[in-house]
């Protein structure tokens, strides 16, 4: 059965439990009303450096929102306020119905829960254990949640008439760290209270670590409490008393919103319960026995586990950084992305990228446009269960992913960022079935994919430039394929050993149609864009083994000893479709094509390089004439 439409979902922090419990919910909805579900995700949080959020956010500006129904967006998951706010203008631009999570945008359907009651009855809860002071702990004040939440608190204390000084609000940033970092700075003031109340449990979890190592009692020196009902609150010792919001109801829900507005036009808004989880960390209850082993267990279990992840993803680093070529790296991913998942894997590499780690082109060149957004062209290889040479296909990025449109997939899509700090190098995506519970462990190895991809791009850029500085007089400085001088440092040993060894050399001769008109009408510089991609299809289409020359203006001369006459026909009509696939893809004014003919030098056959050459250019000579004859 065929899906209804695509939906796209931004997301970020995907692992963490709150982010992979909304997937669980999106996607069992989607699944049930037979749409495909696209998720544009990375692991951008405020602690870790500017250029590594940078490269991780890139990952939204892929999504081609031309091509979906509707979109959900996570906003209170999103930090970097410029990335939240492109997200919203682009949705806005494509006119398509959307959902944000917990936080009000204009022109947006809207689900979440009621985040200032769900906190004031907790504080209530907690006061109503007589304790005092209570401190509060906020994240960063660009979180609407935190913001209702930490407003919830400032309220209650001043209905009680508390004094601000002793109930004082501590800054975090959602993560276990920070919450550490506040009850460090607690105790160097001198100020630890009787009761904590936390924005997240993260930073409840975090706190009441640190104020374990620091000799208190949780909770009978203080009481700590935390929000969000993750699974870590029953796992610790002693049990976070936590606000449990449903996490997969308002996936599902919120699919269900989207898909009312796709189908009605109509905007909603949608506020969902919430309730106190009462455990052990307020002082309510008593030690559960049985949770306490149910929970030692699963730490061990998870700790065993960790370890074998460990030992894995490091073998597999070291691995990866011994490979020296793109091919090696592949082969190395292979090996060894069955532990990790068992989804389809797809590696996608921004075309400078996959130029400079292959050798392509001219090195000058590349270099101008490595860019740090994705670019026009993408060059994709699957990663996992498949043998033989990694095989690289072209397509535009605007289309994210071919195989989502042509059928070919199915209807659950990650996509994730692969670069290094701000430099955009491509992206990841899985594909299939997706289980949720091993997506926390995505993040490790495609970073140590992206660091491998990063040291073999600096490694090739070295590489080829010592390569160009020696084939500088025999490389056309435009296309970077070989000139003439290529034919006497290259072909004419090539020419006398296939004479003297009577074996069989192909010489393939190419002549761009119309280039005169392109450079009259368009200019020279569509004149040369076209000569670059005419070469850049000649690349695509034969390997490494074969020589490509730049023969003159707009004609090219491939020799090879490896292909034969019918292989010829098929490189001809690969290299026909590639020239008009780009003047789609490049949304080209003018006509891309080539005239190709070709001679197949037989084993007993005997001539000069220069004859061999002639004989090709006479087949291209003819074909360009029943080309011209087609198109009157």
């Amino acid at each position: 059965m065929e899906e209804l439409g695509n939906i796209a979902v931004f997301l970020a922090g995907w692992n963490s439990e709150y982010q992979t419990r909304l997937i669980n919910g999106i996607i069992r909805k989607a699944k049930e009303a037979n749409y495909a579900i696209s998720i544009f995700t990375c692991q951008a949080g405020s602690e870790i450096s500017d250029k590594h959020v940078l490269g991780e956010n890139k990952i939204y500006s892929l999504a081609n929102l031309s091509r979906f129904d509707g979109v959900i967006f996570a906003t209170n998951t999103i930090w970097e306020k410029t990335t939240k706010e492109e997200i919203i203008r682009r949705i806005h631009h494509a006119g398509i119905p959307a959902v944000s999570f917990e936080e009000k945008v204009e022109g947006l359907s809207l689900i979440g829960i009621d985040n200032y009651k769900a906190m004031r009855e907790m504080i209530e809860h907690v006061d109503s254990h007589g304790y005092h002071p209570i401190h509060f702990v906020a994240a960063n004040a660009t979180n609407e949640e935190s913001n209702i939440r930490q407003k919830a608190f400032e309220d209650f204390v001043e209905e009680k008439n508390y004094s601000t000084e002793d109930y004082t609000v501590w800054h975090g940033d959602f993560s276990f760290d920070s919450g550490v970092q506040v009850v460090d700075a607690m105790e160097e003031a001198g100020k630890i209270p009787r009761a904590l109340c936390c924005v997240n449990d993260e930073m409840a979890l975090g706190a009441c670590n640190r104020l374990k190592q620091l000799g208190y009692q949780v909770p009978q020196d203080i009481a700590v409490t935390g929000f969000d009902g993750s699974y870590d609150t029953q796992r610790y010792i002693p049990g976070i008393t936590t606000v449990d919001r449903p996490k997969e109801t308002l996936g599902y829900t919120a699919m269900q919103l989207l898909l009312q507005e796709i189908e009605t036009g109509k905007k909603q808004e949608l506020i969902l319960s919430s309730r106190v989880a009462v455990h052990e960390s307020c002082g309510c209850v008593l030690e559960d026995k049985k949770r306490v082993v149910s929970a030692i267990e699963t730490l061990y279990l998870e700790k065993k586990e960790n370890e074998k992840y460990t030992y894995q993803i490091r073998n597999m680093e070291d691995e990866m950084m011994e490979c020296e070529s793109l091919d090696e790296l592949i082969f190395c991913i292979r090996q060894n992305i069955g532990k990790f998942t068992t989804e389809d894997v797809y590696l996608c590499l921004n075309k400078s990228i996959y130029y400079e780690m292959t050798g392509r082109g001219n090195s000058i060149l590349r270099n101008r446009t490595i860019t740090r957004d994705y670019e026009n062209k993408i060059y994709i290889t699957k990663l996992n269960n498949e043998d033989g040479m990694p095989e690289f296909y072209s397509f535009t990025s605007e289309q994210m992913f071919p195989a989502m449109w042509n059928g070919r997939g199915s209807g659950e899509y990650l996509y994730m960022p692969v670069h290094f700090r701000d430099n955009c190098l491509g992206y990841m995506i899985l594909t299939g079935t997706l289980d949720t519970k091993h997506i926390p462990n995505y993040y490790v190895w495609i970073r140590n994919i992206s660091n491998a991809l990063e040291k073999l791009k600096n490694v090739s850029e070295l590489r080829n430039a010592a390569r160009n500085i020696d084939n500088m007089a025999v490389r056309d400085s435009l296309t970077g394929v070989y000139n003439r001088m290529g034919i006497n440092r290259f072909v004419v040993d090539m020419v006398k050993q296939a004479n003297t060894s009577r074996r069989r050399l192909l010489f393939i001769f190419a002549d761009m149609d119309g280039l005169k008109k392109i450079n009259d009408e368009f200019g020279h510089e569509a004149g040369d864009q076209a000569i670059c991609l005419a070469a850049e299809a000649l690349q695509e289409a034969f390997c490494e083994k074969e020589l490509i020359i730049r023969y003159g203006g707009d004609e090219f001369l491939v020799v090879s000893d490896a292909l034969c006459w019918e292989q010829a026909e098929e490189k001809k009509a690969q290299i026909t479709a590639l020239l008009k696939q780009w003047q789609r893809d490049e949304k080209l004014p003018y006509r891309l094509s080539m005239s190709i003919g070709y001679y197949q030098k037989e084993p007993d056959t005997e001539a000069s390089m220069e004859q061999y050459i002639n004989w090709a250019d006479e087949r291209m000579y003819e074909m360009k004439c029943k080309n011209r004859e087609q198109r009157k």
